[in-house]
């Protein structure tokens, strides 16, 4: 576990237990306002106790990036025909939005609590005697510390906004005659705007990465960067609006924010401060060991979890792991699923492919070995998995008999994403790929293919895309490559307006999968699977398996016996007609839904917070 993990875990509850507790001058702690930013030790314990928010269930532990980011072509929740429209994560991630779940209102809690800690930390840190310190050290750091409340608060309104649409803007702390409690919703682009205003003053205060003791732990120049770009990106985007007919529409002045969006990504870029991983699967094995990565700087911010107390990730998304005398106890990985389309999107020569998906689990007590998944509808992600994690996660996981905090930290940008929102922009300013954009792009597919495929995959594939449309194309089907499971496809494709008929290409080729075998760009897949162990009789020898052609008949008698097979999307099993009928149940609420409301993939407002409105918020969409 990092440092900020211990600051998270014994000082964020001596910080800020709760606002009305902060506030209350006959504490007998007597941590009281003008007490704790005098301090510069009591100022950071405070921004830690915003932090420390973001390790909720209900936040990033697990809730916003695992279970409010699917469905969307590429990642979708575990269900059936008796679960896909529940009141919980399965009916929600299918777009059945039910008001009466808790998950929205305590989600919807734990953001204004971020909100308000916040508030409470900038107005503090604004009035402190400490910004006019003649120490300039100290004026640094509480400068610092300015700039990571201005970027907390406006990623918490960014979360809001991106689930729930229109929301109640709060820029000040509670009053204590309460007149600024009850307030109605404020259209989503004004909150843009002023978020994004914020997040330009606070990119002016605060440090790169290593320097001043921080880490991609904590929030720094180039995260705020890439932050703009990213809300600038939504703010010039599409989305579903609350008025007559609930449009999709989208943002104003769309060049004016793709500018913005170019301009901080290029930034960035030339800093030369941030920079890619020359191994993709490198990057997964460091995140899953529990170290942070200073080399390379690829992951701008990283939500730190603490080992045993925090974080989903390896539990709920990652390789499925059934309970063994190896590694211990096992994890519940249907929480967020993938399929054999995600698997047959990608060339197969790509390596993010085998470093992305999961198409096996991992055995039992009875045989320790990776066992082949043949249901196309069950593959999981393998950027989580628990032979990478550490010997202190091993020995807990080994003595455990319950759930537990995995503690990996929840990457929240990685420096591909800037290089591929840089060459977006450059595209959709410049009616057509640049030279610079052509380059961004390069990068990032070079870490994908070997040396010997760059002439081919890299360096003719992008000069082939030759106008706007064909490179913004080439941008769409790159973000699915190099995030799968990072809690981006989903809001990606809203932005572009592309949800609905991306889920709707992902239905048709995967049905044609299933029903006839047949790909429309690889053609006649096998009907059954062929592979081996490699010599520790454990994992599967990747090279071995016949992906792309049957296989079979050429297999030598005496080589039958080192040859394991599964069915390949056979009719013949009878599971052919679930598959399909999981198939278009997912999902099927965005088109569907009560209303008859078309596209609708932002949530009820909590049933909580119109109740106690006083009348000034109403449900909206139709809900």
């Amino acid at each position: 576990m990092r440092k900020i993990g211990y600051i998270l875990l014994i000082l964020a509850g001596f910080a800020w237990v709760s606002c009305e507790d902060f506030l209350d001058t006959s504490s007998p702690s007597e941590f009281t306002h003008n007490v704790v930013f005098s301090s510069v030790a009591y100022t950071e314990y405070a921004i830690v106790g915003i932090y420390n928010i973001m390790t909720e269930d209900h936040v990033y532990s697990a809730r916003l990036p695992l279970n409010f980011s699917t469905n969307s072509d590429i990642e979708f929740v575990g269900a059936d025909a008796n679960s896909y429209n529940d009141a919980g994560n399965r009916g929600y991630s299918n777009y059945y939005g039910i008001p009466e779940n808790n998950h929205f209102n305590n989600t919807w809690i734990w953001l204004y609590r971020m909100i308000e800690r916040s508030n409470l930390a900038i107005e503090g840190i604004q009035e402190s005697p400490l910004m006019e310190s003649n120490d300039r050290d100290i004026r640094n750091r509480m400068q610092a510390y300015l700039g990571e409340a201005l970027a907390l608060r406006a990623l918490a309104y960014f979360e809001l906004i991106k689930h729930f649409g229109d929301v109640p803007f709060k820029r000040e702390s509670t009053k204590a005659d309460g007149s600024n409690i009850y307030l109605p919703v404020t259209d989503r682009d004004e909150i843009y705007d002023y978020i994004i205003s914020d997040l330009f003053e606070a990119e002016q205060i605060l440090p790169w990465v290593n320097q001043m003791g921080y880490t991609s732990e904590r929030i720094t120049k180039g995260f705020v960067k890439g932050l703009i770009a990213r809300m600038a990106l939504y703010r010039g985007g599409y989305s579903i609006r609350n008025k007559a007919g609930f449009p999709t529409e989208r943002g104003d002045n769309w060049e004016y924010y793709y500018e913005i969006a170019n301009q901080q990504c290029r930034e960035i870029m030339e800093s030369g401060v941030h920079g890619l991983n020359p191994s993709y699967i490198n990057i997964w094995k460091t995140l899953n060991s529990l170290e942070v990565d200073a080399n390379f700087n690829e992951n701008l911010f990283e939500v730190a979890h603490g080992l045993g107390q925090h974080g989903e990730m390896g539990y709920s998304i990652g390789v499925r792991f059934y309970p063994n005398n190896k590694y211990g106890y096992g994890n519940n990985t249907n929480v967020v699923n993938t399929s054999a389309y995600y698997f047959y999107l990608f060339d197969s020569t790509d390596v993010r492919r085998d470093a992305t998906i999961a198409y096996y689990t991992y055995g039992n007590n009875e045989t320790l070995e990776e066992r082949f998944q043949g249901n196309p509808m069950s593959f999981n992600f393998q950027k989580w998995d628990q032979r990478w994690m550490n010997d202190a996660w091993l020995i807990g996981n080994l003595a455990a008999s319950n759930k537990r905090g995995y503690g990996i930290n929840w990457v929240m940008m990685r420096y591909s994403d800037v290089l591929l929102m840089f060459a977006e922009t450059e595209n959709a300013l410049n009616n057509g790929p640049t030279g610079e954009a052509k380059e961004a792009l390069k990068d990032v597919r070079r870490r994908a293919f070997a040396p010997e495929f760059h002439g081919d995959k890299v360096d003719s594939y992008v000069e082939s895309l030759n106008n706007e449309e064909a490179f913004f194309n080439a941008i769409v089907d790159e973000r699915a490559w190099e995030f799968g499971g990072e809690a981006i496809r989903k809001f990606d494709l809203i932005r572009w307006n592309l949800l609905v008929d991306k889920i709707a290409e992902q239905r048709q080729v995967l049905a044609q999968m299933i029903t006839s075998r047949q790909h429309p760009v690889h053609g006649e897949l096998p009907q059954r699977i062929f592979f081996r162990y490699e010599e520790n009789d454990e994992i599967i020898d990747r090279s071995s398996i016949n992906f792309y052609q049957n296989r079979g008949e050429e297999l030598v008698e005496e080589l039958w016996d080192i040859y394991s097979s599964v069915n390949w999307f056979d009719a013949s099993s009878g599971n052919q007609e679930g598959w399909l009928e999981r198939l278009f149940l997912f999902s099927s609420g965005l088109t569907q839904n009560r209303a008859g409301v078309y596209n609708r993939h932002l949530y009820p407002l909590p049933l909580n917070v119109i109740s106690e409105s006083q009348g000034l918020i109403e449900q909206h969409l139709g809900f």
